[in-house]
C-alpha cells in the first residue's frame, strides 16, 4: 500500500489571508483511483464504475460526472472513466472487482482538492479557460482545462463547490496560483491540508 500523504502539506505560503474568508481550498485524501479504458469493439462491462459504487446504473456521458460524499466517477473521453474514492472500503471493493487489463491504478498520481466558498464559481470562472456560468457548467459537469500553465480537471457539484483534480506534483503550484490570484482580487482564501 502507498503511504498516505497530504499533497498540500508542502504548501509553504500563507494558509489564511485576512479579508472576507469566503474561499477555501482543501485536500481530500484519495484511498483509491483508477482510469478505466474501453477499446472500440469491446462489449460494455456488466457493471460500470458508477454501478459498482451505487451512484448510478451507468457511467456518465463524456463531460459529466457522478459523485457522492466519498467518490467521483467522471468520463474524461469516450471509453475513459476516471474514478476516485476517499473510502477505504470502496477502494477495497473496487480493487477486487476491476479487470486489471482495463484499468490503470493511479492513486499516487492525482490530488483531489475541494474549492468552496460563496463566490467560488465566479472566482474560478475568471481563472479557468472554460465558461463556468451555471447555465453552461451546471451541477454534474466535468471538464479538463488549465489554470495558468497547470492542467486540471474540474467538477461542479450540487452546492456550487468544485472538485479540482491535479497531478500530485503540481498541487502546491496550483495552491500558490489560486492564493496569488485571490490576493490580487483582494479576496481571502484558506489553504488547508486537512481533508473535509
Amino acid at each position: 500500500m502507498i503511504e498516505r500523504r497530504h499533497a498540500l502539506a508542502d504548501y509553504d505560503g500563507p494558509r489564511s489571508m485576512p479579508a472576507d474568508g469566503a474561499l477555501c481550498l482543501a485536500e481530500r485524501l484519495v484511498e483509491g483511483a483508477w482510469l478505466s479504458v474501453a477499446f472500440a469493439g469491446d462489449q460494455a462491462p456488466p457493471d460500470g464504475m458508477s454501478a459498482l459504487l451505487g451512484l448510478a446504473r451507468t457511467d456518465p456521458a463524456v463531460g459529466w460526472a457522478h459523485s457522492s460524499a466519498s467518490a467521483l466517477v467522471a468520463t474524461t473521453a469516450p471509453g475513459r472513466v476516471l474514478t476516485l474514492t476517499q473510502s477505504s472500503a470502496e477502494a477495497s471493493t473496487l480493487g477486487a472487482k476491476l479487470d486489471v487489463d482495463r484499468v490503470i491504478e493511479c492513486r499516487a498520481q492525482r490530488a483531489w482538492l475541494r474549492f468552496t466558498g460563496t463566490d467560488a464559481r465566479a472566482f474560478l470562472d475568471r481563472q479557468l479557460g472554460i465558461d463556468l456560468h451555471r447555465d453552461a457548467f451546471g451541477p454534474g459537469r466535468f471538464a479538463l482545462t488549465r489554470l495558468g500553465l497547470i492542467d486540471i480537471a474540474v467538477h461542479a457539484d450540487q452546492n456550487d463547490a468544485f472538485d479540482l483534480l491535479v497531478a500530485r506534483s503540481f498541487t502546491v503550484a496550483l495552491a500558490r496560483q489560486i492564493a496569488l490570484r485571490a490576493q490580487a482580487e483582494g479576496r481571502s482564501i484558506t489553504i488547508d491540508p486537512q481533508a473535509d
